[in-house]
């Protein structure tokens, strides 16, 4: 399994509820971090025996995957 670990906080910039969105750019970033966590989530609940966790895990990674950049694309700027 991958180790990741989540994208760093920009310290300049005030934190919020997560309600804001801060930058295009590092929403894409979270959202190919959370795809990739998911993927593996959905995996080791596959190997449990845990058939609708999985289901459900394998929809937050499609959501995410939709979010997130391709890969060895730069995100859009606004």
């Amino acid at each position: 399994m991958t180790k990741l670990s989540p994208p760093a906080k920009d310290k300049g910039k005030q934190q919020n509820s997560g309600a804001d969105s801060v930058d295009q750019g590092e929403d894409a970033t979270v959202a190919a971090y959370i795809a990739d966590m998911t993927a593996e989530l959905a995996t080791l609940a596959g190997r449990a025996r845990l058939p609708m966790l999985a289901y459900f895990l394998n929809l937050a990674r499609i959501e995410a995957q939709m979010h997130a950049p391709a890969k060895g694309k730069a995100p859009k700027k606004p």
